[in-house]
């Protein structure tokens, strides 16, 4: 039976199931734009758009309200950056392309904004903004970090947490609870346990079908491998950018407390804690074998969005033979070593939207007013709730009216499977949203499913009462760093991976990188960064 209650926008509360969505199409209103421009957009993971025969309704919508022909192009996170400085070397790049060449300004990056300007590859965004108020808002908040030397804006960052204390939910672990429970293993307190607990499910065959096939702990993601971890380690090692030291800024490989962490996966691969294969795979590949039930601990970000990811997997995997909320639960941070819990701590924006310089005045003014309204609160409802007339209703007393049927899944995987287009739209202007998105109320019950939203609240409580956020040196890693033939940070973490995977002493071998680094020239690099940053008045302490 459908479900009728009151409606309120701001605390997103009232969306409950209903019956059978309605198949038309909502009428769109007559655009207000006359003259039919294509727009080139390149994003990750929308090859069902770059492959669609037939366009779905949400995008007919969005083109139809913009009068714009969108013209997908897929970007892998394993190679976006090489892919799109092809395209540029051959003067191809879309009208709109994501990139990271702020929130991730290192000088390893292939795709550099500087070398894009010098080949007038790219163009500003208007000095004026004022006809784009959401945009305007989000510029005016982020100015000091995305302004290039010349004071002009060149990328629209994507925001991922409009509220800062949501940052810690960027850094998290989720683990199988009944291969704890089968194993009579307790939550770990500290490095050690953590260890013996995923070197358990490496070995003693949690899952009990008599094989050799289970994984202890991986990372979702490559390049983030300890951004949960470290935090109980060498907390502001977390993440593989610089920070500050004996008042200077340097990468945090280089800070003593790195050792430790060296020594860490050295012990965690040798006992077999870690994926021997976690060097070769791939962003993704460990939510693939956690979801086909052979990894033990996933590193993964714990929003509601994120968890829900992880349960439509787990799903399309194990289908009704084991629940995810019966197998799978988060762990809590432990503590460092000077006994203090810390939390993980991050920009609020990661990846920026930039715009080819053949992108005339005509087309900017269309492509800002797409990215003003997925911002707009009715943008927020198009891409959180799906489309009114087709997937819910409003009554004439403000009662919102779910018209799909919610019974088999979370909303979000539902309107992600109805809209291919959705991939794009929802993420296109901004990641993030507001404590909000984490209230275990109705609304986000619908959007998320039950438990992910559960989950995802209780390790955000969690954290907020009991850790301290890490002070990261933000300003000092936005900085556009000068490139650099003999050194950078991708480097640096592919030495990781050696003295990981190595058999000599780790300490050793660690001792032995660094001593190479400074031969090719590290020393200079890292003084002429720091006189660099000390002439913008940025200072470590």
């Amino acid at each position: 039976m459908k479900r009728i209650l009151p409606f309120l926008f701001i605390a997103f509360c009232g969306l409950l199931t209903g019956c059978n969505a309605k198949e038309e199409t909502p009428a769109i209103p007559a655009s207000e734009y006359d003259t039919n421009l294509d727009i080139s957009i390149a994003f990750w993971d929308i090859q069902a758009m770059e492959n669609a025969s037939i366009k779905d309704p949400m995008w007919k919508y969005i083109e139809e309200k913009f009068n714009i022909t969108i013209i997908p192009i897929n970007l892998n996170w394993s190679d976006y950056n090489e892919r799109l400085l092809v395209m540029s070397v051959s003067d191809s790049l879309p009208d709109v392309f994501a990139a990271n060449t702020l929130s991730n300004a290192t000088e390893s990056t292939p795709l550099l904004i500087e070398d894009l300007l010098n080949r007038k590859l790219i163009r500003a965004l208007p000095s004026d903004l004022s006809a784009y108020p959401h945009i305007e808002r989000t510029v005016s908040d982020l100015r000091e970090f995305i302004t290039y030397t010349d004071n002009h804006i060149y990328t629209f960052p994507r925001c991922s947490f409009l509220d800062s204390n949501l940052s810690s939910s960027d850094a998290g672990v989720l683990v199988r609870k009944d291969w704890m429970e089968t194993l009579g293993i307790s939550e770990p307190q500290n490095i050690e346990e953590f260890i013996a607990m995923t070197a358990a499910f490496a070995n003693d065959d949690p899952d009990g079908n008599g094989l050799d096939d289970t994984i202890g702990y991986n990372s979702n993601t490559p390049k983030t491998l300890g951004k949960w971890l470290n935090l109980g380690i060498a907390p502001y090692c977390n993440v593989y950018s610089w920070v500050e030291s004996d008042g200077q800024f340097i990468p945090s490989f280089l800070s003593p407390e790195f050792e430790q962490v060296v020594v860490t996966y050295r012990q965690l691969y040798e006992t077999g804690a870690l994926d021997p294969n976690f060097h070769t795979k791939k962003t993704n590949d460990a939510l693939y074998d956690f979801a086909r039930g052979k990894l033990g601990v996933l590193e993964h970000k714990l929003s509601p969005a994120a968890i829900s990811e992880v349960e439509m997997q787990w799903n399309a995997f194990q289908g009704e033979s084991l629940p995810f909320a019966d197998a799978v639960t988060y762990l809590r941070i432990f503590p460092a070593p000077d006994d203090i819990i810390y939390s993980n701590s991050s920009l609020r924006f990661w990846s920026e939207s930039m715009f080819s310089s053949n992108v005339d005045d005509e087309k900017m003014e269309r492509i800002l007013a797409l990215y003003d309204y997925l911002i707009s609160e009715e943008g927020f409802m198009l891409t959180r709730y799906g489309m009114k007339g087709l997937d819910y209703e409003i009554d004439e007393n403000g009662n919102y009216i779910c018209l799909l049927d919610t019974s088999a899944g979370s909303l979000n995987a539902l309107l992600t499977q109805r809209y291919p287009a959705l991939n794009i739209f929802k993420s296109l202007a901004t990641w993030g949203g507001t404590q909000d998105d984490f209230m275990p109320n109705e609304a986000n019950i619908l959007r998320y499913g039950q438990y992910p939203t559960q989950l995802a609240y209780d390790s955000l409580i969690w954290n907020h009462e009991n850790t301290t956020s890490l002070a990261r040196a933000d300003t000092f890693n936005a900085l556009i760093k000068e490139n650099s033939t003999t050194f950078s940070i991708a480097s640096m973490q592919e030495n990781f991976i050696e003295v990981i995977i190595g058999t000599e002493d780790a300490i050793l071998m660690w001792h032995d990188m660094i001593d190479r680094w400074y031969e090719k020239g590290l020393g200079d690099y890292i003084r002429q960064q720091n006189e660099m940053a000390n002439e913008k008045g940025i200072y470590a302490r």
